[in-house]
């Protein structure tokens, strides 16, 4: 557990709130890479403030570089970003580096360089333990994990101690979780708000019990067993534990409401950390950050994204373009890491203890996430797996928000997931 306190803040710098979100101009991709120039493309989905810290981060190795000079822009986000990515690679003119989610990997493996981690003069014992097997495709490494993302908890430490809570025993269980929510709810707020869609809770608690979300042939797995065990559980917060609104809440609106003192608990992102962090120096506000609770006891998780950078073939000047880009991604994992710290997870343990000393406020609560890894699970990859995510989704919020049957909207969900992975794989 880690406490963001004002006295923790003093003196950090702005750096991180400086200048405008890094936004798409022009085409994503430039000539200069595979024509030869001097300037590389580094393609990424950075499109908040974890873009503007890499940028910074770019900006460093620009200025020590004898080589190439490295352009990174963020084009978009989601699947908009993958068919970008999948479009410029088969026409031929694919950018220089690739930031892809582990589950992006697969789709662009016919396109891109098979790499070595001893050519970057890493180990696999540089890194957190299972991280770099997210590069892994068909036995192949396509790439270097430089950051996962896995979610922790925000508490409001205040507000725990007007709800007669110690602020500095978070929750680590189910039954301390719903302890906790109950005493808030009892002091006029309430104890949890959910994110109902991308990183929903139900994905790390249907992992912590043993759940899976996709068999080897397709199939969707929402309603197993587990599953079923871990959206009820969401379902008992709303409707009779009484802890969680039962009105649908954005993501904005959840992270809003949080800061408005309205509420106790939230799940984040390493990337949603910093807002906290200023909101403590700011607004003068007292959030902590802690692990997310084991819910269930079956397996260790955490519902995580990931940060793969990846070398794509070029039709012409292949042999320099990689010889370059690989020197940029070994520059920005071993001396980068400690300032993407600001905005991500580095998967980099040769940056731990520099990390833990830090005097940057954000960089130092990252702490919590970073040893978080290695409970983080990751999406799978799926043909079509956005359109199946989006019957999950759907599935889930009825049952949480209208008390709605999880046995047939979970099993409903399922056969229309299968239906579109399977028929995507024909």
């Amino acid at each position: 557990m880690v406490q963001i306190s004002r006295r923790t803040l003093l003196g950090a710098g702005a750096a991180l709130g400086a200048g405008p979100l890094l936004t798409a101009c022009g085409s994503p991709f430039d000539d200069t890479t595979a024509a030869g120039g001097n300037v590389l493309e580094f393609v990424t989905f950075y499109t908040g403030p974890d873009g503007v810290v890499m940028q910074g981060i770019v900006d460093r190795y620009n200025e020590q570089s004898a080589g190439a000079q490295i352009r990174m822009s963020a084009p978009a986000y989601g699947g908009d970003y993958l068919t970008k990515l999948v479009t410029s690679s088969i026409a031929g003119n694919p950018p220089a580096i690739m930031a892809l989610h582990n589950n992006e990997v697969p789709p662009l493996r016919r396109f891109l360089h098979e790499l070595d981690l001893a050519s970057f003069g890493f180990a696999e014992t540089d890194f957190v333990e299972g991280t770099q097997d997210l590069a892994v495709v068909e036995g192949r490494r396509l790439g270097v994990t430089m950051s996962t993302g896995p979610q922790a908890m925000v508490y409001n430490r205040r507000l725990f101690a007007e709800a007669g809570l110690d602020p500095d025993r978070p929750p680590t269980d189910a039954q301390e979780f719903l302890e906790a929510g109950k005493a808030l709810k009892e002091s006029g707020v309430w104890g949890f708000i959910r994110e109902p869609a991308a990183w929903m809770p139900w994905l790390t608690m249907n992992w912590q019990n043993g759940g899976e979300l996709v068999a080897e042939d397709g199939t969707a797995l929402f309603d197993s067993d587990a599953s079923l065990e871990a959206i009820d559980m969401e379902r008992r917060w709303v409707h009779e534990d009484g802890i969680s609104p039962s009105q649908l809440l954005d993501g904005v609106q959840m992270g809003q409401q949080f800061q408005d003192e309205q509420v106790g608990m939230i799940f984040i992102g390493p990337w949603g950390l910093a807002d906290m962090v200023k909101a403590n120096e700011r607004d003068g506000k007292d959030f902590g950050v802690a692990p997310l609770p084991a819910f269930f006891g079956a397996a260790p998780a955490v519902a995580a994204t990931s940060h793969v950078y990846c070398i794509p073939k070029q039709r012409s000047n292949d042999d320099w373009v990689r010889g370059e880009a690989a020197k940029f991604i070994e520059w920005v994992v071993r001396e980068g890491s400690v300032t993407w710290a600001g905005s991500q997870a580095p998967s980099f343990n040769g940056v731990d203890a520099a990390i833990a000393a830090s005097d940057d406020p954000v960089v130092t609560a990252m702490t919590t996430f970073v040893e978080e890894q290695p409970r983080a699970r990751f999406v799978p990859y799926a043909p079509r797996w956005n359109q199946a995510f989006t019957y999950l989704t759907s599935a889930t919020q009825s049952i949480v928000y209208r008390d709605e049957d999880p046995q047939a909207l979970m099993s409903e969900a399922a056969e229309q997931a299968t239906a579109a992975i399977k028929g995507a794989s024909r």
